[in-house]
């Protein structure tokens, strides 16, 4: 019988996980069905991430940073239309998951960062693809879904 894996887990250590996931949508002219389906799974993955490195004895042993820039910026709007995935990006958002949003975007299209969900000022950032490079040499793992 094999033993369960978040019972004996390899990612438990003192050394915290520095990540940045690259959230730049699902692909180019993706439908609002496709969107949707790529944001739930991003949800899905961190939610993963985020079980597999908690514990009781190792409540803060990460730093995951979503960058969102481009279409990457409609999980904001999809979360507030879904409640179960606002739940779930809730939960996140609780447990220490940063998700940052590219100026650049914001501007672009007209968008105020009050109007998006549990998005404060320190939460933008100038540019997305320029905060993915920073945070890589800040010794952030690069992760696209």
């Amino acid at each position: 019988m094999m033993s369960d894996p978040l019972n004996n887990n390899r990612y438990h250590s003192p050394v915290e996980q520095r990540i940045v996931y690259h959230n730049n949508g699902a692909h180019i002219n993706a439908s609002p069905a496709d969107t949707k389906a790529y944001m739930a799974s991003l949800l899905t993955s961190l939610t993963n991430h985020v079980q597999a490195l908690r514990s009781d004895a190792t409540p803060d042993g990460f730093a995951i940073h979503v960058v969102c820039h481009g279409a990457g910026v409609d999980l904001f709007g999809i979360v507030e239309a879904d409640e179960t995935l606002k739940n779930r990006f809730d939960g996140l958002h609780e447990q220490g998951v940063r998700f940052l949003v590219c100026a650049n975007t914001l501007r672009a299209r007209a968008l105020e960062p009050k109007n998006l969900c549990r998005v404060a000022e320190n939460d933008i950032v100038p540019s997305g693809v320029a905060e993915l490079g920073y945070l890589q040499m800040q010794g952030f793992a690069y992760i696209h879904l």
